[in-house]
């Protein structure tokens, strides 16, 4: 169970207190330019649309903090997507964002899940020239890194909920399991055996985990 980080009861005085604020984060994650508390919404989409080098970078109190994605989480999260989306779709349910959508939190905070869901009835009739989504991500999804803290996870968590947020699942490809969270202080473990469903949020959505995490093994000959 991930326990409720407050940041912000965290006065910074050094670049330790910073990287405390932050989530316990490595300092390699974070952008010096613009300068510390700087940084705005249009700093985010320009990194976000560097033709030479993309970068997803949160905004998070006025600091960039850089998203960083590995080979097998984004294989995991590509797998995930594509289950979510033959679902939804199917149902013409709503829209599904992959891990370069920008949401724009309660906090004028702006985080990247890595996945989340959005129902038709909370989004607005034309998407053209929304870049950042000023609407929640009913369901959001974060596949760990190994940059990621508890704490961080924690932050997330209270953002996502904060903004409207239903159902947020953490994935783990460590160990090969998920927590699922209703709140952010509620959350299930789901064992390597178990299975994500869609709750109240996508009613007859179900995904084995093990399913989930064959997309990263090489089939077994027969």
């Amino acid at each position: 169970m991930i326990k409720k980080f407050d940041p912000h009861a965290i006065p910074i005085r050094t670049v330790a207190d910073l990287l405390e604020r932050l989530g316990g984060i490595a300092p390699e994650r974070v952008l010096m330019a613009p300068h510390l508390g700087t940084a705005t919404e249009d700093d985010v989409l320009r990194l976000l649309g560097n033709p030479k080098r993309k970068i997803r970078a949160e905004l998070i109190d006025g600091t960039l903090v850089e998203k960083p994605m590995g080979l097998l989480e984004s294989i995991i999260a590509g797998c995930l997507i594509q289950r979510l989306r033959n679902f939804i779709e199917a149902m013409n349910l709503g829209i599904v964002t992959v891990p370069d959508g920008p949401f724009r939190m309660v906090s004028g905070n702006v985080r990247f899940p890595d996945m989340a869901f959005a129902p038709w009835d909370s989004v607005p009739d034309d998407l053209s020239t929304v870049k950042i989504a000023d609407f929640p991500p009913v369901l959001a999804v974060e596949v760990l890194s190994e940059s990621n803290t508890p704490k961080e996870i924690a932050m997330k968590l209270a953002e996502y909920f904060d903004r409207g947020c239903k159902l947020a699942w953490i994935i783990d490809p460590a160990t090969e399991t998920a927590t699922v969270y209703t709140s952010a202080k509620r959350g299930k473990a789901v064992p390597a055996d178990g299975e994500l469903t869609g709750g109240k949020v996508l009613p007859g959505f179900v995904l084995k985990l093990s399913d989930l995490f064959a997309a990263t093994k090489r089939p077994k000959k027969k």
